[in-house]
């Protein structure tokens, strides 16, 4: 007896895209970013789908591959400026 064919239960395959330097480059700054950001599991792949429409690298073309790290590092910039205005007001600096 075979197996009915279900595609419920079966996870949708990544694409193969070519391993350029390129793209390695992109790959290894978004998880530096995410990484410093302090984000893992579940809330980096929110932030992926905010940012690109998808929760993994892996799914991702080039361009939002780039897409993704721009986003990182507004998220970090924001991060910075948000700390600094807050050690100025602290000091009375500002």
């Amino acid at each position: 007896m075979t197996k009915p064919n279900s595609t419920q239960n079966k996870r949708q395959e990544a694409p193969r895209f070519p391993a350029t330097p390129l793209r390695k480059s992109l790959l290894s700054r978004v998880h530096a970013l995410a990484r410093e950001l302090g984000l893992e599991g579940d809330a980096y792949r929110l932030v992926l789908r905010a940012l690109t429409g998808k929760p993994s690298c892996a799914l991702m073309t080039e361009e939002e591959l780039y897409q993704a790290a721009l986003g990182l590092e507004a998220l970090r910039r924001e991060r910075e400026d948000n700390s600094a205005a807050a050690l100025r007001r602290e000091f009375g600096w500002a």
